[in-house]
C-alpha cells in the first residue's frame, strides 16, 4: 500500500523513557529498551503488560527516493510482493514453480527485446511490422500460459490467512520515501509465529505471481491518479517543484512500471533490505530476554550486506517562481508550494507550528480568512510532500491546497493566501496563539503513542531516520521551544515568490460545452 499509517498522531508516551530529557515533566516511563544483532539489525523492545498482545513493526531504510530511473517503481511492487508468501509458505511445490518462474522470465526477455526491435523495424522495415507484432503477441500467450501454470502451485493469500487464523489485526505495509514498514498485531503467545514469518519472507523472498502483481500495482497508479483530477494537479506540482530531487515523482510512472522485471526487484531486495537498514520494534505483552532469544534464532543468520551508495543529488534553488496549468475534466483548484526543510533542520519545529496555525482545520488562519470571512474558498487547507509526521530524510515541500467558489478565481484566492502568508512573516503570533497549537501537537504527540502499534510505528521510525529513537523526545522538546520570532523568521525566510510553485487545475471543456 502506498501511503502512510493512520495518523494515529504523534509521540509522546505519557511517562518516561530512561532519557536525560531536558526536565521530569517532560520524561516518559515506558522503559524502551535496545539491542542490535551482530549483522546490525536493530531492535527496540517497550514492555507493556495491559493486555496479552503486541505489535510487530519492521522499518525498512529505502522507498521510492532510493529507485532509480528504469526501475521506477521497485519499491512499491516489491512491497506487494513480500505479501505473496516465500519459498515455504505459499505454495505446494516451490522448485517446480521456479522453474516456470524462470520460463516466465525468459519470454519476458524476449518480449522486451522484440519491442526494442519494432522501433527500428517499424522506422527501417515497415513491410515486416504485422510479422514483428505478430511474434510479440504469440509470446505474450506463452507468457499468460506459463503464468497460469505457476499459478496452479500458489496458495493464495496464505501468509494473510495463518496470521488471521492465529488473531492478527491491523496486518499491512506501507511504502514511503525514505523507508517501507511492515507491521502486524498479534495475541502475545504468537510472537514467536511473528518471528518465524518475518524472517521467513525476508531470508526466502519468493516474488512469485510476478506479472499479475506488477498489473495491479499499475492499476493502482490509473485509479489513483489517472482517474483522479486532483492528484492530476498534484502530481504536475510536485514535478514542477522538483527538477533533481529525489522525492520528485509522486506515483510511479506506469511506463516504467510495467517494463519492471523480476530480477530489478530481486536487486533492489538485495541492495537495500540488509540487516544494517531495518529496525523492529517489538510493543506489547513481551518480556525483553525473550525477543533478544527469537531476534536471533530467526533473524541472527541474515548476513549483513554492503553498504549501499546513498543519495547524493541536492535540490538547487529555485531562481524564481514556477507555474503549470492542468487542464482536466474537474473543479477549479490552486495548489501552492514552497521548498521547505529537512527532519534535520533546525528550522522543522516551526514548520510543525506554521502548518497548525494556517491549516489546522476550521480554527486554522486560512480557513477562517478564505472560507469563513472572506468566502472565496469552499474549503482549504495544507500539508507536506512526502509529509512523515517527524519530517523527511530531505528537504520537502510545504504545500496549500485551496478549493474556489463558483464565480471565483483562483487569482483571488491566490491574493488571499498571499496576505495571510505575509501576515505571518510580519506580525507575530500571540502567546495565546502560539500556545494552543503546542498544546494541540502535545496533546496529539502523546495519542500516537496510546496503541502498541502506534509507539512501535514512531519508535522504528525515528530510530531508522534520526539513528536513534530518542529523536522522537528532542523533537517533543523542539516544538515546546519554538518562539513567534521562529514563526516570523520561517516564514519571510521561505514564503516568497522566489521559492513557490504553483498548479492550477482548469477545467477542461469537454464536447458540446457552452
Amino acid at each position: 500500500m502506498k501511503g502512510s499509517l493512520p495518523k494515529l498522531i504523534w509521540p509522546i508516551l505519557t511517562a518516561v523513557f530512561l532519557t536525560g530529557a531536558a526536565s521530569a515533566q517532560d520524561q516518559m516511563q515506558i522503559p524502551v529498551q535496545q539491542f542490535t544483532l551482530p549483522n546490525g539489525m536493530t531492535f527496540l523492545v517497550a514492555e507493556r503488560h495491559t493486555a496479552p498482545v503486541f505489535a510487530g513493526y519492521i522499518s525498512v531504510a529505502v522507498g521510492s527516493a532510493y529507485e532509480v530511473r528504469g526501475d521506477i517503481g521497485s519499491a512499491h511492487l516489491l512491497e506487494h510482493m513480500m505479501f505473496k508468501g516465500s519459498q515455504n509458505i505459499g505454495t505446494t511445490n516451490y522448485p517446480a514453480e521456479a522453474i516456470l518462474m524462470a520460463k516466465e522470465d525468459s519470454v519476458w526477455d524476449k518480449i522486451d527485446r522484440a519491442r526494442q526491435d519494432l522501433i527500428y523495424i517499424r522506422l527501417n522495415q515497415p513491410e515486416k511490422v504485422e510479422t514483428q507484432q505478430k511474434y510479440i503477441d504469440s509470446l505474450k500467450t506463452v507468457l499468460d500460459t506459463l503464468a497460469a501454470q505457476s499459478s496452479q502451485y500458489v496458495v493464495q493469500n496464505e501468509f494473510d490467512r495463518i496470521y488471521t487464523r492465529n488473531g492478527a489485526a491491523e496486518f499491512n505495509a506501507m511504502t514511503g520515501y525514505d523507508r517501507t514498514s511492515y507491521f502486524v498485531s498479534l495475541p502475545s503467545n504468537r510472537m514467536e509465529l511473528w518471528f518465524a514469518m518475518e524472517s521467513d519472507r525476508m531470508k526466502h523472498p519468493a516474488f512469485r505471481e510476478f506479472f499479475m502483481e506488477r498489473d495491479v500495482v499499475s492499476e493502482e497508479r490509473r485509479l489513483s491518479v489517472e482517474n483522479n483530477p486532483e492528484s492530476k494537479l498534484y502530481e504536475q506540482l510536485i514535478g514542477t517543484a522538483f527538477i533533481a530531487h529525489p522525492y520528485q515523482i509522486f506515483w510511479e510512472w506506469q511506463s516504467e512500471e510495467n517494463n519492471l522485471q523480476r530480477r530489478d526487484l530481486a536487486d533492489f531486495f538485495k541492495t537495500y533490505y540488509i540487516p544494517q537498514r531495518i529496525t523492529v520494534a517489538v510493543v506489547g505483552d513481551v518480556k525483553l530476554d525473550d525477543v533478544k532469544k527469537m531476534a536471533e534464532k530467526y533473524f541472527g543468520d541474515i548476513p549483513a550486506g554492503p553498504r549501499p551508495e546513498p543519495i547524493y543529488t541536492v535540490e538547487p534553488p529555485q531562481p524564481g517562481e514556477r507555474r503549470v496549468d492542468v487542464e482536466v475534466e474537474g473543479s477549479p483548484a490552486v495548489d501552492i508550494a514552497y521548498h521547505a526543510v529537512a527532519f534535520d533542520s533546525p528550522e522543522q519545529a516551526p514548520f510543525q507550528i506554521i502548518s497548525r496555525l494556517l491549516g489546522d482545520g476550521r480554527t486554522s488562519r486560512l480557513y477562517k480568512a478564505l472560507v469563513l470571512d472572506k468566502q472565496l474558498c469552499l474549503d482549504i487547507s495544507v500539508g507536506a510532500f512526502p509529509g512523515s509526521e517527524l519530517g523527511d530524510n530531505f528537504p520537502d515541500i510545504f504545500i496549500i491546497f485551496a478549493y474556489p467558489k463558483e464565480g471565483v478565481t483562483t487569482a483571488d484566492v491566490e491574493k488571499g493566501i498571499y496576505e495571510e502568508l505575509d501576515k505571518l512573516g510580519s506580525t507575530p503570533v500571540s502567546d495565546n496563539e502560539l500556545q494552543k497549537i503546542k498544546n494541540r501537537l502535545d496533546a496529539d504527540f502523546i495519542w500516537g503513542f496510546y496503541s502498541n502499534l502506534g509507539l512501535a510505528d514512531r519508535l522504528a521510525t525515528a530510530q531508522n531516520q534520526a539513528h536513534d529513537w530518542h529523536y522522537l523526545l528532542k523533537m517533543r522538546n523542539n516544538l515546546k521551544a519554538v518562539t513567534a520570532d521562529d514563526v516570523m523568521t520561517v516564514a519571510k525566510k521561505y514564503f516568497t515568490p522566489e521559492n513557490r510553485t504553483v498548479a492550477t487545475l482548469i477545467p477542461k471543456v469537454t464536447g458540446g460545452a457552452q
